[in-house]
This record gives C-alpha cells, structure tokens and sequence, in this order.
C-alpha cells in the first residue's frame, strides 16, 4: 500500500527548521529513522539529500543523488518557525511531519 509523501525536519540551534519531502514512506519509515538516523548529525546529513524518494533501513534513495535530479528543485527547504514550517507542509500537501528531536523521530500533523 502506497502512503502519502511525509516531511522530515530537524530543528537547528538557531531555532529554525531544516526539513525535506520522502516521496514514498512505507510502514517501516519511522523505525528505519530511529534506529538508523537517530542523532541529530545523522538527522541533517540525511536531509542535506535533499527530497528522498524512499529509505530502506539504512540506504536512501535520494532525488538529486540517485535520480539525477534537478538540485533546485529538491535541495532542503528552511523555516524559520513551527508556524512557517506547517505552512510548508501545508503548501506541499503534506499532511505529517517527522521532527528529530532529543534523538528520537517523532510525527506531528501539519
């Protein structure tokens, strides 16, 4: 069963949100983040991909990497607030998002 696209961010020291788009999460999405890109570092390398196409434990698939993308259009995108943040989702017709805090990958609705 195909689930719809969610966005992954992590919150930055300076209070912003850096976040990209996984095109197609499956049942398994929010384990593979926790037990493979837990820790914060983990969490912004993997969303410097720029929108993922999928994650399969610890291999991405990554729009510009691995497809040949255009990196404009799927570098990560920064929010300078939750607010701005859900307006994102939002605007991309995302519905959850998947925040890295404290270690631990968490879902929040936008």
């Amino acid at each position: 069963m195909m689930r719809p696209p969610v966005l992954l961010a992590v919150e930055l020291s300076n209070g912003h949100f850096m976040s990209c788009r996984l095109l197609y999460p499956d049942s398994n999405t929010l384990s593979y983040l926790n037990r493979w890109y837990r820790d914060m570092v983990e969490a912004i390398f993997l969303i410097e991909l720029g929108n993922l196409y999928s994650i399969q434990r610890a291999r991405t698939m990554a729009m510009h990497r691995d497809w040949g993308e255009f990196w404009s259009d799927h570098q990560p995108r920064f929010s300078p607030s939750w607010k701005h943040l859900r307006a994102l989702a939002r605007s991309l017709k995302v519905s959850t998002v998947l925040i890295n805090a404290n270690g631990r990958w968490e879902p929040h609705q936008s």
